[in-house]
């Protein structure tokens, strides 16, 4: 009970107040998109519509949750459908699914019997602009070419950097470092080799972001008999205060820079049926 504690004391209520299915997330996406339509003027004011309509899984998640910065994005009002489905790949880089059958971060899998525990870090730790040009890149290198492919890479980004500025926003109301997320998975892999699979920052973000999927994430898991093992203690160094304005000043001048690729280019996408 001391780590949920930690994580966040929701109640008992939640794990009765909405359980969420693969087609209750895809309906979420389509109430964001309608909110994107309505008209939110703000940069990644649309990722924010979505995250406020994403519904919870109850806890433990008795169906398999999913969510990732691919199945965000295709919520965008302007992303065709024909464009999802190239989105996918996305999922290598922010990806979280977990149910009562297996638990995986980026598109990797592990079932639950093959799991050797969670381990909680502060969310704080995963997030500096390095970090952030590091998983700019890595968008710029999987996405394909599709038409509007700079338009998609800007919204992609815009999608990435709401999600963390979000989460470290928290702040104002509580330390982000003492935010403890279930972001590290060791499992037994081949031959009974211990591996170790960690979020990156857009899952990491998220955990920390939505409090009741961490929350069901943490059940899940000891429902299935795999303990939760709490996080070291937190570094000391830059400022939470520092580090959002140091980050909002790189995810401006990126989306600034994206913007401006695009408006040369013109792009050309037509809105999703």
């Amino acid at each position: 009970m001391g780590i949920l504690h930690r994580v966040k004391n929701l109640g008992d209520t939640v794990s009765t107040a909405a359980t969420v299915f693969g087609k209750d997330v895809a309906q979420a996406v389509q109430r964001g998109a309608d909110a994107g339509r309505a008209g939110t003027s703000a940069t990644g004011g649309w990722v924010l519509s979505v995250l406020r309509s994403l519904p919870a899984p109850a806890a433990p998640a008795p169906e398999e949750w999913e969510f990732s910065l691919g199945a965000l994005v295709c919520s965008h009002p302007r992303v065709p459908a024909v464009t999802a489905k190239a989105l996918r790949t996305l999922d290598g880089i922010g990806a979280l699914r977990f149910g009562p059958a297996s638990v995986g971060f980026d598109g990797e899998d592990v079932p639950w019997d093959k799991v050797v525990h969670l381990r909680l870090h502060d969310a704080f730790s995963a997030m500096s602009t390095e970090a952030l040009d590091t998983e700019i890149d890595r968008i710029r290198d999987l996405l394909p070419m599709v038409p509007g492919r700079k338009w998609l890479v800007t919204k992609v980004v815009e999608g990435l950097a709401s999600v963390m500025l979000a989460a470290l926003e928290q702040a104002a109301e509580r330390r982000l470092e003492t935010v403890d997320v279930a972001c590290e998975i060791t499992y037994r892999g081949a031959f009974g080799i211990k591996k170790t699979l960690r979020a990156n920052m857009f899952t990491t973000a998220l955990l920390a972001q939505q409090d009741e999927v961490m929350h069901s994430l943490v059940l899940t898991a000891q429902a299935n008999g795999v303990p939760v093992l709490p996080a070291e203690a937190p570094q000391t160094g830059t400022r939470t205060a520092d580090r959002v304005l140091a980050l909002r000043a790189r995810t401006d001048a990126v989306a600034a820079q994206l913007r401006a690729e695009e408006a040369a280019d013109a792009p050309a996408l037509d809105p999703a049926p």
